[in-house]
């Protein structure tokens, strides 16, 4: 009862002191408390959690990563990738939580980007590992597509030139974070995307120069075969009114001997 009526207690000071003396208050606290229900348990989102037990990070952590996660459900996905991809590469991943959702709540986190047409083709023809397009996709993701072009346009001559494509975006990341120029490309380094086309043409003009002899050669051959057929031509047609000439003459001789 006195449990249930706290105000009693505090109306009659008196009856408090003697049932504090008593034990009464006590065992009517005790009661209170077995009677107070029990208190809600914080519910975490199963990828949330799942990402959490994977990397060994403390629940106090986990809570917070829960609540800020609360209120990012337009990005939970992008968001939840990109923080497996950046914690799988961390040495110390728990740190690099902290900093990520000091971020999120901040404001400048920046999800898992999918890889815009431009970037999917400069991957394919330079065979880009992961990592380089990873990085490149989150510091090209913030510029204005005009910037983002000038950029594109930038490395391109770069890795053209550039035998290993990954590592060289890998050391201008800065650079491109900053927006600078990347400055000028040196020659194309062997083995490179564009040694390998300019052998590809000289090859090519190679073939074609060997087909173009190969054309005169027949045609010389060609020229040469009827110029043959024609001499054999006008050497049968001489020998042939040699032959009748002859042939005449001894006609003639025999006219005359009949004669005599």
């Amino acid at each position: 009862l006195m449990a249930a009526n706290p105000g009693l207690l505090m109306s009659n000071p008196l009856l408090a002191v003697q049932m504090l003396s008593s034990g009464l208050l006590n065992n009517a606290a005790v009661a209170a408390a077995k009677a107070a229900p029990p208190p809600l348990q914080q519910t975490i989102d199963p990828d949330v959690q799942e990402l959490c037990d994977h990397f060994h990070i403390e629940d106090r952590h986990v809570h917070r990563l829960n609540e800020i996660m609360k209120g990012r459900q337009e990005t939970f996905e992008e968001d939840m990738l990109k923080l497996w991809e950046k914690l799988e590469d961390a040495r110390e991943p728990a740190g690099l939580l902290v900093v990520k959702m000091r971020e999120m709540e901040e404001g400048t986190f920046i999800g898992k980007q999918k890889a815009d047409k431009e970037l999917a083709s400069m991957v394919k023809k330079y065979g880009l590992d992961t990592m380089a397009e990873n990085r490149l996709s989150d510091i090209l993701a913030r510029f204005e597509p005009q910037k983002k072009a000038e950029m594109y346009q930038e490395l391109e001559r770069h890795l053209e030139v550039s035998n290993r494509p990954s590592a060289m975006v890998m050391m201008l990341l800065r650079k491109i974070s900053e927006g600078a120029s990347l400055g000028r490309p040196g020659p194309p380094a062997p083995g490179s995307y564009l040694d390998r086309k300019q052998r590809e043409r000289a090859e090519a003009k190679d073939k074609d120069r060997d087909r173009d002899r190969d054309r005169r050669d027949r045609d010389r051959d060609d020229r040469d075969r009827r110029d043959r057929d024609k001499d054999k031509d006008k050497d049968d047609r001489r020998g042939g009114g040699d032959r009748d000439r002859d042939r005449d003459r001894r006609s003639r001789s025999r006219s005359r001997g009949g004669r005599r």
